[in-house]
């Protein structure tokens, strides 16, 4: 049986947070802040295919998260410094740079810390919702 569209993006959201967690402890600091942006990304995407309408081609997750709120007709309770940090890191994680939320393109411990705590908790968050939806 092939998987849904919902269940590939939320594999694909796990992948990110479980890679997320490898990396840390590994010290590959940069690349945790990437795929904890991204297990956020996949997530909130996640919940848009639950609806069935076309998933935009976008990084940003205060906009996901606007399109999730309209589609669902409700406020999702995510913590908005922990959505704005890691919709930030993610340019500066990818590309090297001299500007943005980390000096020198360079994530450290502290932030990449910041960034999978964040990923994590909304991530449980929205994986809860979505196992809501299936009960409704």
């Amino acid at each position: 049986m092939t998987p849904n569209l919902v269940e590939l993006w939320l594999r694909y959201a796990q992948d990110d947070l479980n890679s997320a967690l490898v990396l840390l402890r590994e010290g590959i600091y940069n690349m945790v802040c990437f795929h904890s942006q991204q297990a956020v990304e996949k997530m909130l995407k996640t919940i848009i295919a639950h609806y069935r309408v076309e998933i935009p081609r976008t990084h940003n997750l205060i906009r996901l998260q606007g399109l999730c709120e309209n589609l669902s007709g409700e406020k999702l309770e995510i913590n908005d410094e922990k959505l704005m940090f890691l919709n930030d890191v993610y340019i500066d994680s990818r590309y090297p740079a001299d500007f943005g939320l980390l000096p020198g393109g360079q994530s450290t411990e502290t932030e990449a810390r910041k960034a999978y705590d964040s990923a994590d908790t909304i991530f449980k968050y929205l994986r809860n919702l979505l196992a809501d939806f299936h009960k409704k």
